[in-house]
């Protein structure tokens, strides 16, 4: 019975050992990431609709250029609207994609995850506060995960 038990203690560290060694390796950290310079276009899609698709250039992981490829929420385009709450709201989405041109990407869209440090334009009870930059975000993570579109 003794034996039994030492083996299968033994047989149960080699286990383990083998089992430490398949962890995953730690994440990078963002400023060791580099992305290649092209183009990149990227979306947040919600209940099957797509609300944020944006497009923006990197050279050197500085962002060169940034737009809305389509912006809409609940069916309606903010592109194509004419009511001046809604092109606020547009005004506001464009500040937030505007504050990465000439920043790194690998720390800037953090900062969009507080986008009342960003946007100091009130329209109509919408406050730089109460926007949802993490979809912006979003379609961004997609972009650079999705790889370069065109260089």
């Amino acid at each position: 019975m003794r034996t039994a038990s030492i083996v299968f203690l033994a047989i149960a560290m080699v286990i383990a050992l083998a089992l430490a060694g398949c962890g995953e390796a730690a994440a990078p950290e963002p400023a060791e990431v580099s992305y290649e310079d092209g183009t990149y276009r990227g979306v947040f899609i919600d209940s099957g609709e797509i609300q944020v698709n944006v497009q923006f250039t990197l050279e050197d992981n500085i962002v060169t250029a940034a737009r809305f490829r389509h912006l809409a929420y609940g069916g309606m385009d903010y592109r194509d609207s004419e009511d001046s709450t809604v092109q606020g709201l547009l005004d506001q989405h464009e500040q937030l994609l505007e504050y990465l041109e000439g920043k790194d990407i690998r720390e800037a869209l953090d900062d969009l995850f507080e986008p009342g440090n960003i946007v100091t334009d009130e329209i109509d009870g919408y406050s730089g506060a109460t926007l949802r930059g993490n979809k912006i975000i979003s379609a961004a993570r997609d972009a650079l995960n999705r790889g370069v579109y065109s260089r």
